[in-house]
């Protein structure tokens, strides 16, 4: 080891052993009334409650806006593919841009990874997303989200 580096590990070795580096339990908050009240809220499961939604466009409000629609989807599913005989159930996987206002400028449906395919449904998927706003962008940039829709006879994949 170099002299330079032996240097440089002794000195960081005395910064962490030095007395500023560890906390005396004369340090310890106090115990009882004193103590400021969590503002994290539970919700009755116990559970944390989402933070604030965020104005600008993320996967988690993207996809709570699309589950809103998902009723659209569905009747999408029963006017299509769903009236057939042996109706196909199956996974319709898509990517949407989003322009900088939250509209969606396109919707592509991907034929490779999708096992349910049906031109009609995709087309009225696609005209009912397209009617869809989301959140800004952040940049102002178009935003590519990918969305899986799970079908079946009846409506949705159970998950």
């Amino acid at each position: 080891m170099s002299v330079g580096w032996l240097r440089v590990f002794i000195a960081a070795a005395l910064l962490c052993a030095a007395p500023g580096c560890k906390k005396d339990e004369s340090e310890a908050p106090p115990s009882g009334g004193d103590v400021a009240e969590d503002d994290t809220a539970n919700d009755e499961d116990g559970e944390l409650e989402d933070p604030e939604e965020s104005p600008y466009l993320d996967f988690s409000n993207f996809n709570d806006k699309v589950d809103e629609h998902l009723s659209e989807i569905v009747a999408c599913y029963n006017e299509t593919a769903g009236k057939e005989g042996d109706a196909p159930t199956g996974r319709v996987k898509t990517t949407f841009t989003i322009d900088g206002d939250g509209a969606v400028k396109e919707l592509k449906f991907d034929d490779q990874r999708s096992t349910l395919q049906h031109p009609g449904l995709n087309k009225c998927i696609e005209e009912r997303a397209k009617a869809w706003t989301f959140n800004i962008s952040l940049t102002g940039a178009d935003t590519q989200m990918p969305y899986t829709f799970e079908l079946e006879a009846g409506g949705l994949l159970p998950e």
